[in-house]
């Protein structure tokens, strides 16, 4: 008897753990603009993000490769909800090897929270991100000196 009704709760606990493994991709952006580790020939224009459903974007904050916060506006407005959000950036952009444009999106059928990022770079001579930062991964094995062997003799 027992077996049976766990026999039968089994499909209810997978399918949920199967949810679970999947619900935080549903708030991911379905699309980015620019498109994560990508090369631009030009500066952008603006920062775009597209999601699969509808979230309130909580935060959204551009830095250089070097963690330089760049003002691009963002507001926080409590009001607004959807799935697409798109902010202009009508300045130059300062020099960097790359940028990460940082957000945050919650939902309110759960309550759920997902902080995230994507990176890009632009103009002559730029690589994407990923390509940036392998680079910056030493070689150099780092070698302490034989501080030999110790024994502890207890005090008596």
């Amino acid at each position: 008897m027992i077996s049976r009704i766990l026999l039968s709760l089994l499909p209810a606990v997978f399918a949920g753990a199967v949810h679970a493994q999947h619900s935080h991709g549903v708030l991911s952006p379905g699309v980015t603009f620019p498109p994560d580790d990508s090369v631009l020939s030009d500066p952008p224009r603006m920062i775009t993000m597209s999601f699969r459903v509808d979230v309130r974007l909580l935060k959204l904050a551009l830095y250089t490769s070097d963690e330089q916060w760049i003002n691009i506006g963002f507001v926080y407005d409590p009001e607004r909800i959807g799935q697409s959000f798109v902010y202009p950036i009508p300045f130059e952009l300062p020099q960097a090897d790359y940028y990460i444009a940082r957000w945050s999106v919650t939902d309110d059928q759960r309550a759920r929270l997902l902080n995230g990022e994507f990176r890009f770079a632009f103009g002559d001579g730029a690589i994407p991100p990923s390509e940036f930062i392998d680079s910056l991964v030493s070689e150099l094995e780092e070698v302490l000196p034989d501080t030999g062997a110790y024994r502890i003799d207890s005090i008596q």
